[in-house]
């Protein structure tokens, strides 16, 4: 659930002393990458980005840390830099490359191979060899190949997935010894951030090296269109994103994940495959609780009506907000709540079906406010549904069942 900045910027005035602030122009800078295991090295592209002429945040509590004290004596750095670059290096190993591999039928011989279709990033969660990546990067991949921090590459199963969050969960197929070696990442939150706060992205787009970009948070509660879900509550950072990224994470300045890196779909405006000027990144906390149900039951479990929405078009013709109700299948949640569909009557004619204005208290004008309320609940959750029956507003109770994958409907 978003919190109003207004709300947000209350609690701050009301706890946080003013301090000024650091106006410094942003820099770029290049982060060599130490060798890795097998004698390899790399050089990461590091932009740190500000906009209107904020200077570069410095992580929280790394000031203190000698290992960022002796690099800035070092290489002649300030502390700021220094500890931006300490960051990089203790979280890049958590992120990883991902690969898909498509089967292709060979015009001449028909003979099938597997060719390469497209490149993006991830990251190791938990202590059991499990990847979280964007799953339009996996999306119908016969085979998916992990590219880890050293270099080493290894196959991967996807586990599972939910298209509605872009989410996917792989599986790693490495030996224990190489089980052991692996750094996931460190769990956060972003219910406590505010706009203006530095954060840091961290990916690994072709596997020849990992990119960092740090940003301010420009905006929160955002929503990304372009498919039949849209994603909400997505967060706006004013750094570019890198060709290649989605998947990779976004880092507070104490180094914990925030959010998930997406590209944003050429038409939601946001330029679609790292053509825009601005991050986008699904919030951890809308993602978390997804990538637990597939690690426990290999599939995501959703809340459903089991009802078939009718196009937007046809109750804007009439002058109405609200989801207009289709089909209601038999043996459905809906029918047995009593919600009626829409149909024809003995001599013919259309007869709307109950138009649902508003669920467990909350208003809904459109299939997107729908799914965002459905996704506050539980399979099992007894919610109530404010209707519109042959003009007339009426209440129905509803006790959610479990959306079918692949079913269009709410």
């Amino acid at each position: 659930m978003c919190i109003p900045d207004s709300a947000r910027t209350s609690a701050l005035a009301a706890a946080a002393p003013a301090t000024p602030l650091d106006l410094s122009p942003s820099k770029a800078m290049t982060l060599p990458t130490s060798s890795s295991s097998n004698g390899s090295s790399s050089s990461v592209q590091a932009t740190a980005v500000a906009a209107g002429g904020v200077g570069e945040g410095t992580p929280a509590g790394e000031d203190a840390d000698p290992g960022a004290v002796a690099l800035a004596q070092q290489l002649g750095l300030g502390a700021g830099e220094a500890a931006v670059i300490r960051l990089f290096e203790r979280h890049r190993a958590s992120v990883v490359n991902i690969s898909g591999m498509r089967a292709m039928q060979t015009f001449t011989t028909l003979d099938l191979g597997k060719l390469p279709y497209g490149q993006g990033s991830g990251f190791l969660w938990g202590d059991k060899g499990h990847v979280v990546t964007c799953y339009h990067l996996v999306k119908g991949a016969a085979e998916v190949k992990v590219t880890l921090y050293d270099n080493s590459s290894y196959t991967a199963k996807v586990l599972g997935y939910d298209a509605a969050k872009n989410v996917a969960v792989l599986k790693l197929s490495v030996p224990k010894s190489k089980l052991r070696e692996l750094q996931p990442v460190t769990l956060g939150s972003a219910a406590g951030l505010r706009v203006g706060q530095t954060v840091y992205g961290i990916g690994n787009p072709w596997g020849l090296g990992h990119t960092l970009s740090q940003g301010l948070v420009s905006g929160l509660c955002q929503e990304l269109s372009g498919g039949l879900f849209p994603i909400k509550g997505v967060i706006l950072v004013d750094s570019a994103p890198d060709p290649g990224g989605s998947g990779g994470v976004l880092l507070d300045s104490k180094g914990s994940l925030v959010g998930l890196l997406v590209t944003p779909p050429a038409s939601s405006g946001g330029g679609g495959a790292g053509g825009g000027k601005m991050s986008f990144a699904v919030p951890i906390d809308a993602i978390r609780g997804l990538i637990n149900q597939i690690l426990a039951y290999g599939r995501t479990v959703r809340p459903a009506m089991g009802i078939t929405m009718a196009p937007a078009q046809v109750l804007e013709r009439v002058g109405l907000e609200g989801v207009l109700v289709l089909e209601v299948p038999p043996g459905s949640p809906a029918h047995a709540a009593g919600l009626r569909p829409t149909h024809r009557d003995i001599f013919g004619d259309l007869v709307l079906g109950d138009v649902i204005t508003g669920l467990d208290g909350k208003a809904v004008r459109s299939s997107a406010d729908l799914y965002d309320v459905l996704d506050e609940h539980r399979v099992g959750d007894r919610v109530k549904l404010d209707v519109v029956r042959d003009g007339k507003q009426m209440g129905l109770t509803v006790t959610l069942g479990e959306r079918l994958l692949g079913a269009v409907e709410e």
